[in-house]
């Protein structure tokens, strides 16, 4: 074969690759999901719509959360667990608490700043994702969140934007928080830590438990306050937080409650928690009974 053959079909060759990616540049470009997705993205327009509604369920419930605590410098750090954007809470605390009161908040500011950050962690591959929220004088300031990578929570969702289905409402969880906390009674000028049990199956409250309360810091003669209302309502809203998930969990929720002055009521809130979880299939038999 002469060398001109050569190099004509070397031209060829070259012109019909040129071609081939040419065309499957353009067919990324037009979009590449079959045509049910949008430019720029692999993700569904559906699924997109479920993590956009998924995000601002959960910030609506956070900002209520939030929206109770007036403790400047208080700081909350809630951890989820994200699958294609589907958030189960794993994981709730509170430091620094009991400084001075701040003024009110935009509640709406505060919803919309917790979504974008849930929205910009729940494109991410599945993992832990932590929230850290700071109150100042008359805001919330988000700091800097993380993302994680480590074993799926058995509890964890997959599918997003069904949350709100799946949430018991808030006025029948702070009864039901209340009445569980009736015997508790804090000394006046006292300090009274408490332990509370809450079994959950499948997103649905099956049982409560008041495990026991205890007095950490004696106060004043014999009189003791109850509860206050504001109380009951925060921990209302951790346990909204935790119920969607699948199957059974307990949630273990410790109570710093405090007696100051002529207070009508003790104040204090939702310190710490922590997620009890049947023992997986092989590692033995679990004690969690529930009805």
């Amino acid at each position: 074969m002469s060398m001109r053959s050569i190099h004509h079909g070397l031209r060829v060759c070259a012109r019909t690759v040129g071609v081939v990616i040419l065309a499957t540049s353009l067919a990324c470009a037009s979009g590449g999901t079959g045509g049910s997705g949008r430019a720029g993205t692999d993700e569904p327009f559906e699924h997109e719509e479920a993590r956009r509604q998924e995000a601002r369920e959960v910030a609506r419930q956070v900002a209520a959360l939030a929206g109770g605590v007036r403790d400047v410098g208080s700081r909350l750090e809630l951890t989820f667990w994200s699958e294609r954007g589907a958030l189960t809470l794993v994981g709730y605390q509170s430091v620094q608490r009991g400084g001075r009161p701040g003024r009110g908040i935009d509640s709406d500011d505060l919803r919309r700043t917790v979504a974008r950050a849930l929205m910009s962690t729940t494109s991410h591959s599945a993992g832990e994702v932590v929230l850290r929220l700071r109150r100042d004088a008359s805001s919330w300031a988000l700091e800097p969140s993380a993302s994680f990578s480590t074993e799926r929570p058995p509890e964890a969702l997959h599918l997003a934007g069904r949350r709100e289905a799946s949430t018991p409402e808030s006025t029948w969880m702070a009864a039901s928080v209340q009445r569980l906390l009736m015997p508790v009674r804090v000394p006046v000028d006292g300090t009274v830590w408490a332990d509370v049990s809450v079994h959950v199956r499948d997103g649905r409250v099956v049982g409560w438990e008041l495990e026991g309360w205890r007095v950490v810091r004696a106060g004043r003669g014999n009189t003791t306050r109850s509860v206050s209302r504001r109380v009951v309502e925060e921990a209302a809203a951790v346990l909204r937080l935790y119920s969607p998930g699948t199957g059974s969990r307990t949630l273990h929720l410790g109570l710093r409650l405090i007696h100051e002055g002529n207070a009508p009521s003790a104040e204090g809130w939702v310190e710490e928690t922590r997620v009890g979880r049947p023992l997986r299939p092989g590692g033995g038999v679990s004690r969690l009974t529930l009805p």
